[in-house]
């Protein structure tokens, strides 16, 4: 059963986005059809749109962080109800018998299917597993939920894959969309959060964020005083940075982690690690049943990003201020505002 629907794409990796028209797939037993009310726009989104994998077939429809109401379901969907509130992040499918899929893990499946594989949440309907769909706590702002479907997950899925301790001592380096939710993330963990930001009004707003501390990026002096201090850093920025310092930073058995993509190549002195056992990892998002886990524990301890909001028609608008670095701090589209 097919229908039509209606979403804003990029022609090309240059032209502004447009609003079109196109049919939705059939609905497979096992997907569900929602209706999506708002949509997050992150960096990802911007890559995609401009091609930067070299993988973005045009007309290109982006958006995965979404959040609506289930308005049909499969046959083979039991768990879910229609016009119950769901989100879904980066991944809309899975293949459902690998490893992978059968312990938790649909995140690393090797058959998993993108969000914005065909076309995404910048549209007003589209049909995805209903395993990809997560619950929306009830407590939780509606309208706010969208960033957590992938900077939320990114930040807290670490925290559980590596058992980070309430008492352990965490650097977050750029105060950003992610970052900012990354001072959220520990600070409700339990954990001493220092700050690293390059732009001095950001000091400000990550202490009421909840860090303890707020510190420059490049400031290699007030740096000094943190050898060997924290037990885990979380690096959010493209920016290269001297990696060796900041191993510097971290005590032995730490471990440097990166939630974003930098720029390029990273080099680094394997003498520290050898020596100290420290660790360098990286990860972004995390399994359905993960992102279940990470809302609840938003919703217990009223984490709730900093946004603004834009209707879809002004999504151009939304685009050039995150290009610009003028969205604080995540960018949310609606239909209905």
């Amino acid at each position: 059963m097919s229908s039509s629907a209606k979403g804003y794409a990029a022609s090309s990796s240059t032209d502004a986005l447009t609003l079109i028209k196109f049919k939705l797939k059939d609905l497979l037993p096992d997907e569900v059809e929602i209706a999506i009310d708002h949509c997050g726009l992150c960096g990802t989104d911007l890559s995609y749109i401009k091609d930067k994998f070299q993988i973005t077939e045009y007309p290109f429809i982006g958006g995965h962080e979404i959040v609506g109401r289930v308005v049909k379901l499969g046959s083979n969907v039991t768990d879910l109800s229609l016009g119950q509130k769901v989100g879904i992040g980066f991944y809309r499918g899975f293949c459902n018998s690998c490893s992978f899929c059968n312990s938790g893990n649909e995140n690393l499946c090797s058959s998993k299917e993108s969000t914005i594989a065909s076309h995404g949440g910048f549209s007003d309907k589209i049909r995805v597993q209903g395993k990809a769909c997560i619950k929306i706590p009830d407590t939780m702002n509606y309208k706010n939920v969208s960033p957590l479907l992938c900077a939320g997950i990114t930040v807290y899925s670490p925290l559980v894959e590596y058992n980070v301790s309430q008492s352990s001592k965490v650097a977050v380096i750029g105060i950003g969309g992610l970052g900012h939710i990354a001072v959220m993330f520990l600070k409700k963990w339990g954990c001493e959060v220092t700050a690293f930001t390059s732009t001095e009004s950001k000091k400000a707003d990550a202490l009421q964020f909840g860090a303890d501390r707020a510190i420059g990026t490049y400031d290699t002096d007030e740096k000094s005083h943190f050898k060997e201090y924290f037990d885990l850093i979380f690096n959010t920025i493209e920016e290269d940075l001297n990696w060796n310092e900041l191993l510097n930073l971290l005590k032995p058995n730490g471990r440097l982690h990166f939630l974003g993509l930098p720029k390029n190549k990273i080099s680094f002195d394997i003498i520290n690690l050898l020596r100290f056992q420290k660790t360098i990892s990286a990860s972004i998002v995390g399994s359905p049943s993960r992102i279940s886990k990470m809302l609840n524990f938003a919703s217990k301890n009223g984490i709730s990003p900093e946004t603004e909001h834009f209707h879809f028609s002004d999504i151009n608008k939304a685009i050039n201020r995150l290009k610009e670095g003028k969205v604080r701090y995540r960018a949310v589209l609606s239909w209905n505002t």
